[in-house]
C-alpha cells in the first residue's frame, strides 16, 4: 500500500513540477544512521532516510542515500555532493541526516555506524564535523543549501562530559543556507514511537505542501513539533538564506490550479515498522533441536520472545527431552522456563547474553523403578541470531546439585 501510494503521489507531483519552467537543478544527500555496532542502536534512523529520499525524489531533487553509513562512504558522499553543486550557482543543495551526532568543543560531529570512539580526542579523526560539511557546500558556490539535522537524541558515549547535550549552535554558517535543528541547541531531541523521529515526522508534510516558501516549510515544521511535542522539544533554525525558494511550487502555480492547495503526507507516523533495524525486530515465535550434553542427548525447545524495552527481549519457553544416554534407562522431562536477554545487532544478526529460570519436571525409568527429579533451576545462556531467522545459543544451567549444558540450532518467525 506504502509503494502504491508512493507511486501515486510521484506521478502527481512529477507532472504538476514539469510545467514549471526554469527550475534550478537540485542535489540532496540524506543519510541515515541506526544501526550502531558499538553504540546505541537508534530506531527510526532508516526509515526517515527512506522517506527524506523519497520526498525529495517527488520534489525533483537527485537523491543519494546513505543508510548505516561508514565514515568514508559519508565524506566521499559529502565530496560528490559539493561537486554536483559546483556546477550551477542556481542549484539548490540538501542535506539530512539522521542518527547519533555529539558536540565537543563547540563543534558538532556525526556519528558511523562503525565508529570507534574510546574518548573525545578521537571525534575529530573518527566522527564527521559538521563544520567540515558545512565549509564544502559553502565552496560549491550555489544559490541554497538547506542542512537538516535530526542528530540530537541522546549522548550515547561514556565519556562525554556532564551537560554535554544535544548539538551546539554552529559557528560559521555559510552564505545562502538554512540549517535546522530537530531540537534546540544543546537540547535532545526524540527518536519517536511511530515510524519515524518527532521531527522527521513533522517535516514530511509541511515539505510536500505546495505554494510553501522555504524558509515557511520549517516554520511551519517547528510549530507543529513544539505543539506535538507540548513545548518539550522545540527546533532550532538558523538562515543565512535571504532568497525566494519553493521546494514543492510556487503560489502562482497554486493559484492557477497546476498544483492541488492541501498537503501530500507521503508516510504515517504510525503503522507496521517493517524497515526497523535489527535491535527492535525481536518478538518471535520458534522452535529448536539440541543436546544437553549429558541427559537427554537428544531435546527440543519451543519459544517465544517479546520485547518491551529496545535491544532487550522476555524469552518464554519449555524444553522437552525423550532420549537416555544409557539404553537400559528410560527418561523424560519438561522444563518451562523464562528468560530475560540484553541484545546487540550485527550487520549479519546479532548476538544476545541473558539469565533467568525454571522449574524441572523429569523422571529417570531405571529397571529397579522409576524415580522422579523435579525442582527449581537457574540458567545462564548466550545465542548468535544469523540472518534474522537461525538462532544458534549454548545455556549454562544448574540447581545447585549438579550443572548441565545445553546447544541447539533453530528456526524463529520474527513479526516485526
Amino acid at each position: 500500500m506504502k509503494k502504491i501510494g508512493m507511486a501515486l503521489l510521484a506521478v502527481f507531483l512529477a507532472a504538476s513540477l514539469s510545467a514549471q519552467q526554469d527550475q534550478p537543478p537540485k542535489y540532496a544527500l540524506v543519510i541515515g544512521n541506526g544501526n550502531y555496532s558499538g553504540l546505541s542502536p537508534l530506531a527510526n534512523p532508516v526509515n526517515d532516510a527512506d522517506d527524506m529520499a523519497a520526498a525529495l525524489q517527488v520534489l525533483g531533487f537527485s537523491v543519494e542515500k546513505i543508510v548505516n553509513g561508514s565514515m568514508e562512504q559519508m565524506e566521499s558522499a559529502v565530496m560528490r555532493l559539493k561537486d554536483k553543486l559546483s556546477e550551477s550557482i542556481t542549484g539548490y543543495g540538501f542535506f539530512f541526516y539522521a542518527g547519533h551526532g555529539v558536540q565537543s568543543g563547540g563543534e558538532n560531529f556525526l556519528i558511523p555506524v562503525d565508529a570507534n570512539i574510546p574518548g573525545e580526542n578521537y571525534l575529530r579523526n573518527r566522527a564527521m564535523s559538521v563544520q567540515t560539511v558545512l565549509d564544502e557546500l559553502n565552496d560549491a558556490g550555489n544559490s541554497l543549501n538547506v542542512v537538516v539535522l535530526d542528530a540530537c537524541r541522546d549522548n550515547p558515549f561514556g565519556w562525554s562530559r556532564s551537560g554535554m547535550r544535544g548539538l551546539a549552535i554552529v559557528a560559521r554558517q555559510p552564505a545562502g543556507s538554512l540549517i535546522v535543528y530537530a531540537t534546540s541547541a544543546g537540547a535532545r531531541a526524540s527518536d519517536g514511537d511511530g515510524r519515524n523521529g518527532l521531527f522527521t515526522s513533522q517535516l514530511l508534510p509541511n515539505l510536500l505542501t505546495p505554494g510553501l516558501e522555504v524558509s515557511d516549510v520549517f516554520k511551519r515544521t517547528g510549530a507543529d513539533v513544539a505543539r506535538v511535542s507540548d513545548n518539550q522539544q522545540v527546533p532550532a533554525i538558523y538562515s543565512q538564506y535571504f532568497g525566494t525558494a519553493y521546494l514543492a511550487g510556487t503560489p502562482s502555480d497554486l493559484a492557477s490550479g497546476t498544483l492541488r492547495p492541501t498537503p501530500l503526507p507521503i508516510i504515517t507516523a504510525t503503522g507496521k515498522k517493517e524497515q526497523d533495524p535489527k535491535a527492535a525486530q525481536l518478538w518471535s515465535v520458534g522452535v529448536s533441536v539440541g543436546s544437553a550434553l549429558a541427559e537427554p542427548w537428544l531435546m527440543g525447545t519451543a519459544r517465544g520472545t517479546l520485547a518491551p524495552f529496545k535491544s532487550s527481549f522476555f524469552e518464554l519457553g519449555f524444553d522437552f527431552g525423550l532420549v537416555s544416554g544409557d539404553p537400559d534407562v528410560g527418561y523424560y522431562y519438561i522444563y518451562p522456563y523464562a528468560h530475560y536477554a540484553y541484545y546487540r545487532p550485527l550487520g549479519w544478526g546479532g548476538f544476545y547474553v541473558g539469565a533467568g529460570g525454571g522449574y524441572l519436571i523429569s523422571e529417570y525409568d531405571f529397571p529397579e523403578g522409576k524415580h522422579p527429579v523435579n525442582t527449581m533451576a537457574v540458567d545462564v545462556g548466550a545465542g548468535v541470531n544469523i540472518l534474522s531467522f537461525i538462532d544458534v545459543s549454548y545455556t549454562f544451567r544448574t540447581n545447585f546439585d549438579n550443572a548441565g549444558h545445553k546447544v541447539s540450532v533453530g528456526y524463529f518467525y520474527r513479526f516485526r
